[in-house]
């Protein structure tokens, strides 16, 4: 009965236009009510003081008259309507029962009548307010977890912006060092070209300058023996009496004339700055072709396959088949010691030599103690002991007794890697003597050797181990 009552009054709430829930409800003056929106888009396009109701097709006037007392009905209904929906949903489906019970297997709310049912009969049931409970703290912690989850993701976003801000600017700080060494390159090129062309402008003033001079000489002397030579003609065409006056001064004149030699015009010191020219280019092509080689063999990041010689590796060293890896051994090996070989330390050296270009390797080391990794050149004393890395001419990291050094000093550099060091990366710019260090599983740098006194020298890869320790060059 009264839900009958409630639906009566929700359909006296609805407009007959939209067929929902009043909005701003209003009254015209034949009694009708219409949401105030409604109705104006209703009588929207027609004209005059009077329009037709559009439920009962009355003429009214366009008087529209507030319905406050509807408007207070209808939110009111509303307000039942969402109490009757949150009812419904405290009541079982089925049983129309409060749901008073929580079933731990199903995971669902029922009933009584539910909990007696075959469906329910042998699983664990709990009153509501107990599984409330649990699960009220379990969606705590929960919650908990989530907002530390949250933060972490927080931090780990605003330290993700730090390190791509970091990157960017040392990315923009190289390109910037680039530019200008291509800048430098090319007013060094540009300088040495003016130079040259200067020099070879003023060989080009002088053969134009000497041509001239030659020419005016010659020009002169030709319009001198024109001159006798027409005078000699002349004379042939005279009389015997006539003809031998002054024939011996003509003939002394021709004879002078017949012994003209020919001057040297171009010195061999202007012929040989010429063919010094000659010689510069194709020098300036095979400069050139090296110099592009070079730049391109060198601005490629090559990975170099190390293995290691065994003629070098100290007699307790132990090198795999492969020669990809090395363990010192408990006793020194019965091996000829030859001058390859180190005698004094655990060393052994790589078979590959590096000249020129980039190059890089990585050393697996693991959790291993006592390890050595890195470059050094092919003059290194192997014999004598007490000589500190540096002065042996060896760049390198290394961990020894749990610690992180460089060899950059007898005294050594400490390091503070970020994480334990699994493997290393070795990376090698002959051209700069350049050797620089890196975590290769994060590629965060851990060291960079900087050694003018390195430049064109030829470099091996180095490792040493100790104490039964265990380096393995990556493939």
């Amino acid at each position: 009965m009264a839900a009958a009552a409630l639906q009566d009054l929700c359909e006296e709430a609805t407009c007959s236009i939209c067929l929902e829930d009043f909005m701003d409800p209003i009254t015209i003056e034949c009694g009708h009510n219409f949401c105030r929106a409604c109705l104006t888009r209703c009588w929207e396009g027609t004209e005059g003081e009077e329009a037709s109701c559009p439920q009962c097709r009355a003429k009214v006037r366009r008087n529209l008259i507030p319905n406050r007392q509807l408007a207070n009905l209808v939110e009111q209904l509303s307000h039942l309507e969402e109490e009757k929906a949150k009812e419904s949903k405290r009541l079982c489906k089925e049983h129309q029962e409060p749901l008073k019970l929580f079933c731990q297997d199903d995971k669902t709310v029922i009933c009584v009548i539910c909990d007696r049912s075959k469906e329910h009969r042998d699983h664990q049931v709990v009153p509501v307010e107990e599984a409330a409970q649990e699960y009220q703290d379990l969606i705590s912690s929960r919650l908990k977890l989530l907002e530390e989850e949250r933060a972490n993701i927080l931090t780990y976003k605003a330290k993700t912006e730090e390190e791509s801000q970091d990157l960017l600017k040392q990315t923009k700080a190289e390109m910037e060092k680039m530019k200008a060494e291509f800048k430098k390159l090319r007013q060094f090129l540009e300088d040495q070209e003016k130079l040259l062309m200067v020099q070879m402008e003023e060989v080009e003033k002088e053969i134009v300058r000497k041509k001239h001079e030659h020419l005016a000489k010659l020009s002169e002397e030709l319009f001198s023996l024109g001159d006798l030579i027409q005078e000699m003609e002349q004379k042939c065409q005279q009389p015997p009496e006539e003809f031998l006056q002054d024939v011996g001064s003509i003939l002394q004149r021709s004879n002078e004339k017949v012994t003209f030699e020919n001057p040297v015009v171009f010195l061999p010191e202007l012929k040989w700055k010429i063919w010094d020219f000659c010689d510069m280019n194709p020098f300036l092509a095979a400069v050139m072709n090296q110099f592009k080689d070079a730049l391109v063999h060198g601005l490629r990041l090559q990975k170099a396959n190390v293995t290691l010689d065994p003629d070098t590796a100290h007699l307790w060293l132990i090198v795999s088949e492969d020669r990809k890896s090395v363990t010192c051994g408990s006793k020194s090996q019965d091996l000829p010691d030859n001058p390859k070989r180190f005698s004094k330390r655990g060393m052994v050296l790589g078979q590959e030599r590096f000249t020129a270009g980039r190059h890089f390797w990585e050393v697996v080391v693991r959790s291993e103690e006592n390890w050595l990794a890195g470059v050094t050149r092919e003059s290194v004393e192997r014999k004598e002991d007490g000589i500190s890395t540096a002065k042996r001419g060896i760049l390198a990291v290394e961990k020894w007794d749990g610690e992180y050094k460089s060899t950059s000093h007898p005294t050594f550099t400490c390091l503070s890697p970020s994480d334990d060091l699994k493997r290393i990366r070795v990376s090698l710019n002959c051209a700069a003597g350049r050797v620089a260090f890196y975590n290769a599983d994060t590629a965060d740098h851990l060291y960079t050797f900087s050694e003018a006194s390195f430049v064109g020298q030829t470099f091996l890869p180095l490792f040493e181990v100790f104490r039964k320790g265990h380096v393995r060059i990556s493939p």
